[in-house]
């Protein structure tokens, strides 16, 4: 008769977790079955035993002489050579299966401890499809994250927690908490770099199945520089080397059928339904900047297959400009200049205070990417937040995130106008906000400060103009209007109302978004997306037709 050799393991990742088995199984000296599967979740303990209990299973029909059964556990080898009792109750009908096997099993069975170093290949056979399974977790919870790149770094958003985590496959590493503490234990990688991989592969593959088929992107806006766009689209593209084709026309030009047949991307614009009707190539059609009240949206209904999208690289720059309007509204910065120029003078002298933003409350209408921006910067300076979101998730915490004092929708307009000190509207202009500050909210606003850098005509024009002669507004600042130049007035005020003979009154011309950097963003943004149409990817910050923006 034979003789069998038998090792086995339990394994558990974390412990306690799940639970794998490995056996390896020799007969003769000979290997004759390597056995592994995962058994649920438990301790170490009822892993070893269920190894066990196993490792009798595979044996018990096969005619010895002898069985060795080698276990890395000594508290599981002594209770099983019953020097030491099983007290634990989960273990109890364990240790009771294994005497019923034993029982069945003719020949003499020897249990022996070794160390973990001399049964490495039960114990890897178990550690292998535990890690094997952790792998596969990740790579199911992966397909939820949207991935893009900088440079040689992936950038992995999570949708559920809106956090952005830093990936580099050249290492590879992840900043999040499961590589720093799981992954490099037990050699496996985190979602993140499974997304990221699989973004890196997917792109390698529209690459080759592209080949040297060029991207057609046509730009027709206006308020485009052909240079600086050229040179900055150009230098973007250095590091990818993309086949991009870009066809500028001058504003004298107008675009052919042909130009519109061929083009992948048109960035702004006017198209009409003619025009989308030959545009069998298009599947963007890239606003280069934030605002879209101003352009033909319904004419995209009827082709849903094309993506309209805006950008939002100017909501750093438009932060800046918000709070820059607030402060001088507080501290009466623009008659303290002018007046001073003429020797008048303000605050001690004429026993006139200025106001001290620390410990006041900010309104914010509109939480989106400006309104968020705005919030961090109103927060730093001790600020106390109130916002309106036309709609959120409550899982997304916006409050918590950005240290709100409030957060509500906007049948809470009237609660949050009430509750502020001064009022920042960054809100576009849609069907839906067109006249939301009317006659009613303004008189709520009695003796405070408002500051519109979303859309003039957000605000009741001839209201917002009555309110500040009569002074019943504190103080406005305003960087978006009613009127703007053309050509048939290319120096014009930016209201039929009297606003600039108003002492109350901050105006800018609607220049809060046009930095050097923003300009540089919004380019970037527009890039970007042609990127992603190259890739066969779904473009961001689509438009909702059917909401306006």
């Amino acid at each position: 008769m034979s003789k069998l050799l038998v090792r086995v393991d339990g394994s558990c990742i974390p412990n306690p977790g799940k639970m794998a088995i490995g056996i390896v199984i020799y007969q003769d000296g000979n290997l004759l079955k390597k056995v592994n599967e995962i058994i649920g979740r438990g301790t170490n303990n009822i892993a070893e035993y269920r190894a066990v209990i196993k490792g009798l299973e595979e044996i018990k029909n096969i005619p010895a002489q002898t069985v060795e059964f080698y276990c890395d556990s000594q508290l599981v080898v002594k209770q099983l050579n019953k020097q030491f009792k099983v007290k634990d109750k989960k273990i109890i009908l364990l240790y009771q299966r294994i005497k019923e096997l034993l029982n069945e099993i003719k020949s003499p069975v020897f249990f022996i401890w070794n160390r973990r170093e001399e049964n490495q290949l039960a114990d890897n056979l178990a550690r292998k499809l535990l890690i094997q399974e952790e792998q596969n977790n990740r790579a199911v919870a992966s397909k939820d994250l949207s991935v893009s790149k900088e440079g040689n770094v992936f950038l992995v958003k999570s949708q559920k927690s809106n956090k952005t985590y830093h990936v580099n496959l050249d290492i590879p590493e992840c900043d999040c908490y499961d590589f720093q503490n799981h992954c490099q234990k037990w050699n496996l990688e985190c979602k993140h770099i499974v997304a990221a991989r699989k973004y890196s592969q997917d792109r390698e593959k529209q690459i080759n199945k592209r080949g040297d088929k060029k991207i057609n992107v046509l730009i027709l806006s206006k308020m485009v520089n052909r240079e600086n766009w050229l040179e900055m689209l150009n230098k973007f593209n250095d590091k990818d080397n993309l086949p991009l084709n870009f066809v500028f026309l001058t504003p004298e030009e107008s675009h052919s059928d042909k130009q519109i047949t061929q083009a992948d991307v048109i960035v702004g614009g006017e198209l009409t339904e003619s025009n989308l009707e030959v545009a069998k190539n298009l599947k963007l059609f890239q606003i280069p900047f934030a605002g879209v009240d101003k352009q033909n949206l319904e004419v995209f209904k009827k082709f849903p297959n094309i993506a309209v999208c805006n950008t939002h690289g100017n909501n750093h720059a438009v932060s800046e400009h918000a709070i820059c309007l607030l402060l001088a509204l507080a501290k009466n910065l623009v008659n303290n200049d002018r007046d001073l120029r003429v020797g008048k003078w303000h605050g001690f002298i004429s026993k006139e205070p200025t106001i001290q933003v620390y410990g006041r409350n900010l309104g914010i209408i509109g939480l989106g990417l400006i309104g968020q921006e705005i919030a961090k910067k109103a927060k730093s300076f001790g600020m106390n937040i109130y916002a309106i979101k036309r709609s959120f998730k409550k899982e997304e915490q916006l409050d918590k995130k950005y240290g709100l004092t409030f957060l509500g929708n906007n049948e809470q307009l009237e609660y949050v106008i009430k509750n502020s000190d001064f009022i920042i509207i960054a809100v576009p202009l849609t069907s839906k906000t067109e006249n939301m500050i009317d006659e009613k909210m303004l008189r709520i606003m009695k003796g405070k400060y408002l500051i519109n850098i979303g859309r003039g005509k957000v605000i009741n024009e001839k209201a917002l103009y009555q309110n500040l002669k009569n002074k019943k507004l504190a103080g406005a600042a305003i960087d978006t209007w009613y009127q703007y130049p053309d050509k048939k007035h290319p120096e014009r005020f930016p209201s039929k109302y009297a606003f600039h003979e108003l002492p109350n009154v901050i105006m800018t011309p609607h220049n809060a978004g046009y930095s050097d950097k923003a300009i540089e963003e919004n380019i970037l943004s527009v890039y970007k997306n042609i990127v992603r149409v190259f890739y066969g990817e779904e473009p961001t910050d689509k438009v909702d037709i059917s909401e306006g923006y």
